[in-house]
């Protein structure tokens, strides 16, 4: 699969490419102006993503004039130098004292720095206060104490009507996630925001972490405008839950054919490739986006694990290593690349010690809990692993990988039900993964749990990715569980799997599906069938009737 879009119509509304420039321009301004620098660089490196098209001088005219007269920001001269002493003390996280000289502020774009500093300030004494990161479960989530009174004083503005504000709208939401991580509104106020204002990119993350599945995405994006941040929307969606390469494909190619080389887009289609396990193309696009971006660190921990598995990878791996810490040395992706370095070397505990310091940049480093709890199970401490698993699927419940590998440790360890749950929801979140369905159903099957195992087996053969191996597995084990409740079913599948050419001449499975037919003939009366399988069985030495 390629990127080359364009070869259809799309049903999103695209700005011409200058008028694109000129929003997600002002979007970077926006956002940098309230301390969102993750937003801000999403929207400057779409920005250099787009090619370049002749653009009048007035276009490139973003001044601290017009910026002013913003109607989304409305701020006057006096509250304009408040905040720009505010900003400064933000920049260099005095985050309290930024808060204090904009307490009287107005105007919307004060307010937001006002709050997202308090807030700040509060996650700042939270990280403090925080525990050893593999201590009690509750100790990751020490309470950001600032969070009440500004939820108060922000709901007296939202009684007000006082809050329309796209910005003010997302800080809210992230705050009432915080309080309330099982509100069912959630979705709905980032959804707000970003209605509001369609240029921050981290009210877009936000609402997608809301969505578990597609049903949900197809309730959200009926409800969003068709824009072509609602197509960027889509495609970090499609890999978000993990869709298959050609609804991806589909996604993609309503872009106009002027964003095949974007960075966004490579990144996603890279990702899309690990998620698919296709490993060898996700590595191909990552060294073309390492390439443009020499000094890149962001995803690079997914880049690592690819390195990782692949064999003769290990001299890339280091090199990747070296420029990630050349890169930025602190950064939790920087870490996981390390992490992974020392496991290649199978030097477990080095690696641990990587993924821990990981953590301790940033607590919600999904990769670190995954590959930390895989190296705690190389050296068999399978309690840090259950920890370091759970971890993950707090951070990120959408993530199967944890599910998976909580799964095996319960089944390991002999606790079949608990090993069933996990099980479940890694299936449910990779429907079409059939190791998963595979492992499900040999689970339902040892607990003698007999339609759900055919139930599992069956959703296994249906999955695309399944292999010859599997399949004689799955269908030999459907054939024996249905010859105790549909003999007909038995039937068809011990057929079709005598058939295939893959089947080994003298394996087991003939000698168990020509034993089964010669019998299941003799009892449809049809001689001359069950005299062929039992010649066949004859050839293998066996007698089926004495």
């Amino acid at each position: 699969m390629n990127l080359e879009t364009g070869l259809k119509p799309s049903s999103y509304e695209f700005f011409p490419i200058n008028e694109m420039k000129k929003v997600l321009r002002e979007g970077v301004i926006q956002c940098s102006d309230r301390g969102l620098y993750f937003s801000a660089k999403w929207a400057a490196e779409t920005v250099e993503g787009l090619p370049n098209v002749p653009v009048d001088n007035s276009e490139m005219d973003i001044s601290m004039d017009s910026s002013m007269t913003q109607e989304s920001t409305n701020l006057d001269l006096v509250e304009y130098d408040k905040f720009l002493l505010g900003k400064s003390y933000f920049d260099v996280k005095e985050f309290d004292r930024a808060a204090y000289f904009l307490e009287s502020c107005k105007s919307s774009k004060c307010r937001f720095l006002k709050i997202y500093s308090k807030y700040m300030a509060g996650e700042k004494r939270k990280d403090e206060e925080s525990h050893d990161i593999m201590g009690q479960m509750n100790d990751l989530k020490t309470f950001n104490k600032e969070i009440p009174k500004l939820m108060e004083e922000m709901e007296s503005w939202r009684n007000s009507c006082e809050m329309n504000d796209g910005f003010l709208l997302y800080i809210y939401a992230v705050m009432r996630k915080q309080l309330y991580p099982q509100d069912k509104n959630l979705k709905d106020l980032f959804l707000e925001s970003v209605q509001s204002y369609h240029y921050n990119w981290s009210a877009w993350i936000e609402l997608g972490e809301c969505i578990t599945n597609r049903d949900m995405l197809g309730n959200v994006l009926s409800r969003l405008p068709n824009t072509f941040m609602s197509l960027f929307f889509k495609l970090h969606m499609s890999v978000e839950l993990q869709d298959s390469p050609q609804t991806f494909s589909d996604i993609a190619a309503e872009f106009p054919s002027e964003y095949v080389d974007n960075r966004f887009l490579k990144t996603k289609q890279a990702l899309m490739y690990y998620y698919n396990r296709d490993y060898d193309l996700s590595e191909t696009i990552f060294d073309r986006l390492l390439k443009a971006d020499p000094y890149r660190i962001d995803d690079m921990d997914i880049y690592s694990n690819i390195l990782y598995v692949l064999e003769g990878k290990s001299a890339k791996l280091s090199i990747l290593a070296h420029m990630c810490v050349f890169s930025d040395k602190f950064r939790a992706e920087t870490m996981c690349v390390l992490g992974n370095y020392y496991s290649s070397k199978v030097e477990r505990e080095k690696a641990i010690s990587y993924f821990r310091r990981a953590l301790q940049i940033d607590r919600n480093c999904l990769s670190a809990w995954t590959l930390m709890g895989h190296e705690y199970v190389e050296i068999k401490n399978t309690h840090a692993a259950v920890i370091s698993y759970k971890r993950a699927v707090e951070v990120n419940p959408k993530d199967y990988r944890a599910w998976c590998a909580l799964g095996q440790i319960y089944e390991m360890l002999k606790l079949p039900f608990y090993a069933i749950y996990y099980f479940q929801r890694s299936s449910a979140l990779r429907p079409y993964d059939s190791r998963m369905w595979l492992r499900l159903a040999a689970l339902y099957e040892q607990q003698c749990l007999y339609v759900e195992a055919i139930k599992g087996f069956s959703r296994a053969l249906e999955a695309k990715d399944i292999d010859s191996t599997s399949t004689i597995y799955a269908m030999t084990k459907l054939a024996k569980l249905y010859e105790d409740y549909d003999t007909e079913k038995a039937a068809v599948i011990w057929i079709r799997l005598l058939a295939k050419d893959d089947l080994h001449e003298d394996a087991e499975e003939r000698k168990n599906g020509h034993k089964f037919l010669a019998h299941y003939y003799k009892e449809k009366g049809d001689v001359e069938e069950c005299i062929k399988h039992t010649e066949l069985l004859s050839s293998f030495g066996v007698q089926v009737f004495s």
